[in-house]
């Protein structure tokens, strides 16, 4: 029964526990100093990109229509796509 005369701590085996203000402040700073090391750029949506000029596109519908590749109604139609118009082309 040797564990009867071992003698009390006399310390605290860990440090006391900061005031929430303390502890939120200590938090703050972590979070910036890990944000400060960021390596990869921030998320951009895919809408971000940059979408292609629309009178080139306009241009390339022009020469497949005047080739013939496309037919009157196709080349309204696209063309209507294009530029956001209604099918009634209001």
């Amino acid at each position: 029964m040797l564990f009867l005369y071992r003698p009390r701590q006399t310390y605290m085996p860990f440090r006391r526990p900061r005031p929430r203000m303390e502890q939120d402040m200590y938090n703050h700073q972590m979070q910036q100093a890990f944000s400060a090391t960021r390596q990869v750029p921030a998320y951009a949506p895919a809408d971000a990109a940059p979408a292609e000029d629309p009178l080139a596109r306009l241009r390339d519908l022009a020469e497949l229509h005047d080739s013939g590749v496309l037919t009157d109604d196709e080349f309204a139609a696209a063309k209507a796509k294009l530029l956001g118009l209604d099918e009634d082309g209001a």
